[in-house]
């Protein structure tokens, strides 16, 4: 062989070596325990998203609509009609609402209010002349020397924390941008961390374990934590001070305080989190000296890397309880689902348990069970102290034939407390149409119920209107032109309001 086949024999042979090596050690790092049980949330949750239930509420929320509608003939004076509807659409800041009362199919009260992340405008002909609104662009040169401005102590003056919101809003609503995506992502982030370090400073077991969830044998890897008051310690310790150095946490926590921190600065609302972390940081010590023992399971299926259950103890000087969280081989489908937890020194235990019976293309049926056992104390003859466990159980059902629409959803307890609601639900389309029928209690029906041809309409995919062009800017009205409005609209609803709901 000549020099130049023996380099490439040479040069080819290095290479398999380093792509073995590197699958080898691929491999070890996704079957590492923290690797496991980060996968096994990761492919849990992404199941989640899955659930009809929750894959419908994902849309509507970022692109669809709700819609109420109801007969008021029997409750109001005359023949009245009232339709709600609220389109929300979070990945592009938008949304609206819109109502109309009708009497006698000839509308009484129609109006509107859509918002962006630019504009905000009102709407409603029978109370006051044209539409009403904010431009958001422009609130940092309104607000100043308006009716609003604190410095002008006016009727409608804003609190100094109130006007520095507004005034910062237009920022806010930039930074807005890929909120939901972001937050969703430091979750995600710090989950990982949690679980990377409570790995680290485990004892740590492994071995494989087969359950029976539902009826369906599962066949698990299952990864055991136990961690002491001072591997505790450690880890807390470790994800505060990868918080501490996190900048874009910091950054997070001031969009987050920036849209829901209307009576506080972003700034001090930053800050008491970072001091939060140091309080909890000064007693790491403190924790150190207790006799805490932290027992975690996670059961992680050998098929598909899903959590099928966790197991948690936790043991104090005081304490001893007990959780459990059983989710099955997939969550998107699973038959069984339920949480419990039980205090093993008073007996007393919560349990939620979830059951599907039959989740087929013509049926839908499940239940849910709620148990909670209490310790209930009481006087013996002789004044002695006695315990006895009580057992309490709430059951909720629910049927839905799916082809003809019927629902019925019903609850029961131990006191023999019973409610039913009857109603027809179809699905057309993106559209789902429910329309209640009846309400039941303790086995008679609820007054007026069927005339009132409740209808709720969910919408998957209904784009929010657009914002008109044309509006009179409220920051730019004086004190006497705002109060007008005010009046306007306050005075129309209690026009409305005795007109046709006086009796009440």
């Amino acid at each position: 062989m000549d020099k130049k086949k023996r380099t490439l024999v040479i040069g080819g042979s290095i290479g398999a070596t380093a792509l073995a090596a590197l699958v080898i050690v691929s491999v070890a790092l996704a079957n590492r325990p923290s690797a496991l049980i980060v996968r096994g949330f990761v492919n849990t949750i992404s199941d989640a998203k899955r659930i009809e239930l929750f894959d419908v509420a994902d849309d509507v929320a970022n692109g669809g609509s709700i819609a109420v509608s109801a007969n008021l003939d029997r409750l109001a004076s005359d023949d009245v009609t009232v339709q709600a509807k609220l389109y929300t659409d979070l990945k592009d800041l938008k949304g609206a609402f819109e109502m109309t009362v009708a009497e006698d199919d000839e509308a009484v009260l129609q109006t509107r209010v859509i918002g962006t992340q630019d504009k905000l405008a009102f709407k409603c002909p029978e109370l006051v002349d044209g539409a009403y609104g904010v431009n958001i662009k422009n609130l940092a040169k309104n607000l100043p020397g308006s009716i609003f401005d604190p410095d002008e102590e006016t009727d409608y003056s804003l609190t100094d924390e109130q006007f520095e919101y507004f005034m910062n809003l237009k920022d806010t609503a930039r930074n807005n941008a890929n909120l939901e995506r972001d937050l969703t992502n430091m979750n995600t982030k710090y989950r990982q961390l949690l679980i990377e370090k409570l790995v680290k400073y485990s004892e740590v077991g492994r071995s494989s374990k087969t359950l029976t969830i539902g009826g369906e044998k599962i066949r698990c890897t299952l990864i055991s934590l136990s961690v002491d008051q001072e591997a505790l310690a450690l880890a807390v310790q470790d994800v505060i001070d990868y918080a501490n150095n996190d900048k874009e946490l910091e950054k997070m926590l001031f969009r987050l305080a920036s849209n829901s921190s209307f009576y506080e600065d972003a700034d001090d609302f930053v800050d008491e989190f970072y001091d939060a972390l140091d309080d909890i940081e000064d007693n790491l010590d403190e924790l150190k000296d207790e006799d805490i023992e932290l027992t975690v399971d996670f059961y992680i299926t050998s098929s598909g890397r899903r959590i099928a259950q966790i197991d948690m103890e936790i043991e104090t000087d005081d304490d001893d309880i007990e959780i459990s969280l059983v989710l099955g081989k997939n969550v998107a489908t699973s038959k069984e689902m339920s949480l419990t937890a039980k205090d093993k020194s008073t007996k007393e235990s919560y349990s939620v348990t979830y059951t599907v019976n039959e989740d087929s293309s013509r049926l839908y049926d499940a239940e849910i069970e709620i148990e909670e056992v209490s310790a209930i104390t009481y006087s013996g003859w002789d004044n002695s102290k006695n315990k006895e466990l009580d057992s309490e159980k709430q059951t909720i059902q629910i049927e839905w034939d799916k082809k003809s629409g019927d629902f019925k959803l019903e609850y029961e307890d131990e006191w023999e407390d019973e409610y039913a609601i009857k109603g027809n639900l179809l699905k057309k389309g993106d559209k789902y149409i429910f329309v209640l029928t009846n309400i039941k209690e303790e086995g008679e029906n609820v007054p007026y119920v069927k005339s009132l041809e409740l209808t709720v309409t969910i919408d998957r995919h209904d784009p929010v209107p657009n914002v008109g062009g044309r509006f009179t800017e409220v920051t730019r009205m004086d004190s006497r032109e705002f109060k007008h409005l005010v009046e306007d609209i306050e005075d129309g609803v209690e026009d409305l309001w005795d007109e046709y709901f006086d009796r009440w």
